[in-house]
């Protein structure tokens, strides 16, 4: 779904224009310099207020396109330990021993975000696909920003083994982690009109609108960034040496 927000002033410099050269163009269109201009609810220079783009609606949008994703390349796993638990038997016969190894890590996403150098968005925006694993993302994040998130993750696992007199045996719970990454971006375009009052009429009206495109030097950015998630793909239980007990 498209992210749609009103143009601003400020944002002029992501489209390589500025106040200054929007009036110029204005004063080229019509060979006389406005006295002031607006965009939306704002004004410049000397211009009308209320804003005379806002007060005969005549609205300026950016608007962020949809997101494209691709994929990135995934690292190798790496294992680690995320559970462990010692069978005991503190007995003077062998004897079999069935306990619980609980296991839990952390699964995190990073996502990364920049727009266009001097465009700003507010609103959120959704992000969501597939890892060429297998694993669906979610999430959100307001352009030009980063984020982390954390969710606690979990397993358990039942394990028998058989013990000598006074002894123990560790058994450990292992996940492989891997680290995965998908590249998105998305267009930015600009829509709309620019609004200039002038001094004396020209062509019979102190007020002309021009669009965007006839006043800017660009109409476009972009949005760009990157997801990176760390999961466990596998956890497996490994058993280790018999160990005496002192004493």
């Amino acid at each position: 779904m498209a992210v749609k927000e009103a143009l601003s002033f400020s944002d002029l410099v992501a489209l390589s224009s500025s106040p200054d050269s929007v009036r110029e163009a204005f004063k080229k269109h019509y060979n006389k310099t406005p006295d002031g201009i607006s965009v939306n609810s704002e004004t410049y220079f000397d211009a009308v207020k209320p804003a005379i783009t806002e007060r005969y609606g005549h609205p300026c949008y950016k608007t962020l396109g949809d997101v494209t994703y691709v994929e990135g390349p995934s690292e190798d796993g790496v294992s680690a330990i995320v559970g462990t638990q010692y069978a005991v038997n503190n007995s003077d016969q062998p004897a079999q021993i069935t306990l619980a190894v609980n296991g839990s890590w952390s699964e995190t996403t990073t996502v990364e975000s920049s727009v266009t150098v001097g465009m700003k968005f507010s609103s959120e925006i959704g992000l969501e696909g597939v890892f060429k694993s297998g694993m669906e993302f979610s999430t959100s994040i307001t352009a030009g920003q980063s984020s982390s998130k954390s969710v606690a993750r979990g397993s358990e696992a039942s394990v028998t083994v058989t013990l000598p007199p006074k002894s123990r045996q560790r058994v450990d719970i292992v996940a492989t982690m891997r680290k995965q990454s998908m590249a998105f971006s998305a267009p930015i375009r600009v829509q709309g009109m620019f609004g200039a009052n002038f001094p004396d009429r020209v062509n019979g009206h102190y007020f002309w609108f021009l669009s965007a495109h006839e006043v800017l030097h660009k109409t476009e950015g972009v949005l760009k960034g990157k997801i990176s998630n760390t999961a466990a793909f596998e956890t497996h239980t490994t058993v280790g040496p018999i160990e005496k007990l002192n004493g």
